[in-house]
């Protein structure tokens, strides 16, 4: 649970700065307009007042860059849209800005090719793709408040987000628009981001979110990004002795199982940090921040919470060499399956080992 504070004694009122725009979304705020409503995501106003034009989910340089217009993602309710046509409402001036502060340079980074972007990450530019990578997982799960969460009408015409805590997203909501109020980020009020290089011979391009967890996972070519926005860092620091034994690029494969361990640490986290963001009395000074404690807890490891989380990675199970899909869906829900590590916690080099071609 994240928690927001602005001044003393307002935690429950939106704050404005002298020219109208919102320094501070109150939790009902946030909820009822950037979630439950029709507004700007960023900015928070209605087409009534500004104009508006559609936000590609997936940006859509990343698009061109993976011919991606053509393809189909696959939404929560199994239903198949096409990436081009998979867009979010924004006003006209806060996409200019995304694109002009956000996606050129990311843009840029991707196509200086592998390693680029952890050269920039390792230089100190950390919050540039991992602001990029929390409105990514912002917009993907606004979009499914106006997808309905069964294709058969007689089951209801609830949304897939009805089950959506968003409350749980105010802080991933404050600190990916920090940019457009030029608000300070601590490193506290920052999850964890790991940046590593992809076997691209088995496809160039993936993206998975696990909701809960807060957790997304996207492949750039023969780059892989995994961002967590709500751990203060705690699960990169719960999963270091595994990216301690990876000493070769992963495949797509093998990065989403990472990615299932980082969801888990998410999830598992004990002591959660507690989040805020202050607004000075004058309104000029936005800083969003973090208590955290000084060592994050975890429970024991538990093989049937990762085989959960497993079973969300591969929802379509990985052929594997002597198995039936089944069998390989049963194993994964168990945790019984790795793609990283054999019997004896060894780095998997020779995916051939495991995976059959399809």
């Amino acid at each position: 649970m994240t928690h927001a504070t602005s001044l003393p004694g307002t935690s429950d009122i939106t704050i404005h700065d002298d020219a109208g725009e919102v320094l501070l979304f109150s939790w009902p705020d946030f909820v009822t307009r950037i979630c439950g409503g029709l507004a700007c995501f960023i900015c928070g106003r209605t087409r009534a007042e500004v104009a508006f034009n559609d936000e590609h989910i997936v940006p859509n340089w990343v698009l061109h860059a993976f011919g991606l217009h053509g393809s189909k993602v696959t939404l929560p309710n199994g239903n198949p849209t096409l990436y081009g046509n998979y867009k979010i409402p924004c006003c006209e001036a806060c996409n200019g800005e995304m694109s002009r502060v956000l996606e050129q340079d990311m843009a840029r980074l991707v196509k200086a090719g592998s390693g680029a972007i952890q050269d920039h990450v390792a230089a100190g530019g950390g919050m540039l793709p991992y602001t990029w990578m929390a409105l990514i997982f912002l917009k993907l799960h606004l979009n499914d408040r106006r997808m309905k969460m069964h294709l058969d009408r007689r089951k209801g015409d609830a949304p897939i987000s009805a089950d959506y805590i968003w409350e749980h997203m105010h802080h991933l909501h404050a600190v990916a628009r920090a940019f457009h109020i030029g608000a300070e980020v601590r490193p506290e009020a920052v999850g964890s981001m790991f940046v590593f290089p992809v076997d691209g011979r088995e496809g160039d391009f993936d993206l998975h979110t696990f909701t809960d967890a807060q957790t997304l996972y996207l492949q750039l070519g023969q780059t892989g990004i995994i961002a967590v926005f709500d751990d203060s860092c705690a699960a990169a620091n719960r999963v270091a002795w595994i990216l301690q034994k990876i000493v070769a690029p992963v495949s797509p494969v093998q990065a989403r199982e990472l990615t299932a361990h980082f969801a888990l640490a998410s999830m598992e986290l004990m002591n959660r940090p507690k989040f805020w963001t202050y607004v000075s009395a004058d309104r000029k000074q936005v800083v969003i921040g973090g208590t955290t404690d000084p060592v994050p807890m975890f429970p024991k490891f538990d093989r049937k919470h990762f085989g959960r989380m497993m079973a969300n990675a591969f929802p379509t199970p990985p052929p594997v060499v002597g198995k039936t899909a089944p069998e390989v869906a049963a194993g994964l829900a168990a945790g019984e399956i790795s793609f990283l590590f054999d019997s004896n916690c060894e780095f998997i080099r020779d995916r051939a080992r495991f995976l059959r071609p399809e």
